[in-house]
């Protein structure tokens, strides 16, 4: 079932399926809600409600009034939870989704049964100066192509530099969600690892090129109570590439996770 609802003044789309314990899956950069359809109507299949969101600035969600910081994404879902009485579920976050995941099990973790991360970004704190760079660089490109006989080169200035580096959702991306952009990839969220105290599942795919498979890694090592599950030959985008294999995994864990607390 296809929902709108105001959430921090924000018109906010999402979809609810199914019965059961509760899931809600948070998707990635430049990405929505229906991305994750096929996984979303095979876990409630296998008798869990799956709520699928479109988060601000993405697709049918309204953009943020200003530029977002990570945690301003956390409130938000919780907000959003609040709205729709979800009070005890499990959160699982694919790429910037599961950054957000990150934060918001250490901000709310009495809401949250477990976690599950899929591909998760964040973790890494060598990318961190990677990140840094690109940005001055980016800075200095806009100041360079904004003399009035250079700036007619700017916008193809702009799509060599943004290939060059992968960035192609800054690239897409409006002013403010390319301010929200820098505040999150600025942030370090590899502190955080050993304050997650709710079980997790890592979904990561051995061909990710995008957030490699030793970030999955790392968040196997630190996070206290993990599973880790690989998928081979599969890319970043899970949820495209194996949507049943990805809710097979989950329900899997769950249920095992069920089990083990009674």
């Amino acid at each position: 079932m296809e929902n709108t609802i105001k959430v921090k003044g924000l018109t906010t789309f999402y979809r609810d399926e199914g019965e059961g314990d509760p899931i809600l899956i948070l998707h990635g950069w430049g990405s929505n809600a229906d991305a994750w359809h096929n996984t979303q109507k095979e876990l409630a299949r296998r008798g869990f409600r799956v709520i699928a969101i479109d988060l601000p600035g993405f697709w049918r969600t309204e953009e943020p009034p200003e530029p977002w910081h990570l945690k301003d994404y956390s409130d938000f879902v919780y907000e959003f939870t609040q709205k729709i009485d979800l009070t005890y579920f499990t959160l699982a976050g694919h790429s910037f989704g599961g950054r957000i995941t990150i934060d918001y099990a250490t901000r709310y973790s009495k809401q949250l049964s477990s976690i599950v991360l899929i591909s998760a970004a964040g973790v890494m704190r060598h990318k961190k100066a990677k990140i840094g760079i690109m940005l001055i660089l980016t800075k200095i490109g806009n100041a360079i192509f904004s003399i009035p006989p250079l700036s007619f080169l700017k916008p193809l200035a702009q799509k060599v530099w943004y290939k060059f580096t992968g960035e192609h959702d800054y690239e897409k991306a409006s002013p403010i969600m390319k301010s929200v952009m820098q505040r999150v990839l600025e942030e370090e969220l590899y502190s955080y690892l050993p304050n997650i105290t709710v079980p997790a599942l890592i979904l990561w795919g051995d061909k990710d090129t995008a957030t490699p498979l030793s970030d999955g890694f790392v968040l196997h090592k630190n996070i206290p109570v993990t599973h880790m599950h690989v998928f081979p030959d599969m890319p970043h985008a899970l949820n495209l590439k194996a949507p049943i294999q990805v809710a097979r995994e989950i329900s899997l864990f769950l249920k095992k996770e069920s089990l083990v607390k009674r």
